[in-house]
């Protein structure tokens, strides 16, 4: 059954509407673009005509040809008797192959925080090569992981302070291999889980998928303010609590080891499970000192690692460090859809563990230099944004000068720069995210500067109210 959505729902997700040019295009452009960043999802179904007539003030003629563009450029089918149901289509391009709609290759995407692989990395492809004849004598299925890399993996976790054996890991494919393997196995539909918001907008995805209930964290001086946490654990029980401790994504914020040891406290006395997502904690530019690992504070935490930000995104290799009593149902639950990550991959992975500090140095210093070229490029065009900046992490969070997240992505896609809006960090309570952006600088410099040009015009055309046009495509990739 579809989704019905409410007119004043899809009003409230339309944010600031200036109606400057033709109601009808501007309209279409922004539902376009809530349907491209995953804010209204395949399957959706609109309200009718006539209520979204009453919701906005508008004629009916003028929503009338908004649901005609929309069912025009493939993103809305309408039937007799069924209503008008959101369509996501699929072009392929040469840019990425998550392009919902080709967006032309002079298009720049700043909608995910990875990079280029760093120097070394070929070599570590070499070196994983002399191992390859051994692999190939055994049958390559590998639920848990490569002996080796498990063994690496948990020594790392020793050496930042946290005792772990090789039995307490299990390598997936990808972080996100992992949380949806740990969704799984921890949570039942109707589940609460604890998220932050902001927060990581494909790991609600991966609880929501479950039938997971999120309790949104709202954000204070950090995206871990204790006092809202106590009253959402007063609120009811909760299985779950999903955090990005290390260089938080998207603000970059990093958690204390006061303020592990007091949520850890917190959440062990409400019995809620700590889901703990280190993807970004490899990521320290300015080498501050860090805390120790969450599940130093708590023992039945089970984190998520990755070798993704750190290394590269194309090995696509994750892991679960987990209580030993866990290990064996995560590993049962995922022998029913997944036997195993790429053998191979995880080779290079272990090879690179052997001797990451040179492969690390040069990832950081590359993103150190993008880092402060892309700040100085904001503050030199776009003075009015205020940016929040962080010892770690591959983005900046921007804080707008107004309520314009949405409205300003709109106007960028027509100078080909695609972003995503601060809407689709929130769990909840998503008008919040009407004044923020997420800048990742990740691209390389020229790049950088490419991108800051076309977002400055996009804010001087918006801010002058101009006339918009149509919105080419958006990327639901947020990394």
């Amino acid at each position: 059954m579809n989704v019905l959505l409410s007119a004043s729902r899809l009003r409230e997700l339309l944010g600031e509407l200036s109606f400057d040019g033709p109601a009808y295009r501007e309209l279409s452009d922004r539902i376009r673009l809530l349907i491209l960043d995953g804010r209204l999802s395949h399957g959706t179904r609109l309200p009718s005509e006539r209520e979204l007539c009453i919701a906005l003030g508008l004629s009916r003629t003028t929503v009338s040809r908004v649901y005609a563009e929309l069912r025009d450029s493939g993103f809305l089918e309408s039937r007799r008797g069924s209503g008008s149901v959101i369509r996501v289509p699929y072009v392929a391009s040469s840019t990425s192959a998550l392009i919902a709609h080709d967006t032309g290759e002079t298009s720049v995407s700043l909608t995910y925080a990875a990079s280029a692989a760093p120097a070394g990395i070929g070599r570590a492809f070499s070196a994983a090569m002399h191992g390859l004849p051994a692999l190939l004598t055994t049958t390559g299925y590998l639920p848990d992981g490569l002996p080796v890399l498990r063994e690496r993996i948990a020594a790392h976790y020793a050496a930042r302070g946290l005792p772990t054996t090789a039995e307490q890991i299990i390598v997936t494919s990808g972080a996100m291999g992992a949380l949806s393997l740990i969704a799984r196995t921890l949570l039942t539909r109707g589940d609460r889980v604890i998220v932050e918001s902001p927060g990581y907008p494909h790991a609600f995805d991966a609880l929501s998928s479950v039938g997971a209930r999120l309790s949104a964290l709202p954000v204070g001086e950090t995206p871990w303010a204790v006092q809202p946490l106590r009253a959402i654990l007063r609120s009811g029980p909760h299985r779950a609590a999903y955090l990005i401790p290390d260089f938080h994504n998207p603000t970059g914020a990093l958690m204390t080891d006061a303020e592990r040891e007091s949520i850890a406290g917190l959440l062990r006395r409400a019995h809620v499970t700590p889901v703990i997502d280190e993807t970004m904690s490899g990521v320290n530019l300015d080498g501050v000192p860090m805390p120790l690992p969450f599940a130093a504070y708590d023992n039945r935490a089970v984190t998520v690692g990755s070798a993704a930000k750190t290394f590269w995104g194309g090995l696509r290799i994750g892991w679960i460090r987990a209580p030993r009593e866990l290990v064996m149902p995560l590993i049962q639950a995922r022998m029913s859809s997944d036997l195993g990550s790429a053998a191979f991959e995880q080779l290079v992975v272990a090879e690179i563990l052997a001797s990451p500090d040179e492969i690390i140095a040069d990832a950081l210093k590359s993103l150190r230099r993008q880092r402060a070229h892309l700040r100085a490029a904001i503050a030199r065009e776009l003075p009015d944004f205020e940016l929040s900046v962080s010892p770690g992490g591959m983005s900046l969070w921007v804080t707008l000068p107004r309520r314009i997240s949405t409205a300003l992505v709109a106007e960028a896609a027509r100078h080909e720069l695609i972003l995503t809006p601060g809407p689709r960090f929130f769990a909840h309570h998503r008008a919040a995210g009407e004044r923020h952006l997420r800048l990742p600088y990740t691209h390389t410099t020229d790049m950088l500067d490419e991108a800051v040009s076309r977002l400055a015009a996009a804010y001087e055309q918006k801010s002058a109210h101009s006339r918009p046009h149509r919105v080419s495509g958006a990327i639901d990739l947020i990394a």
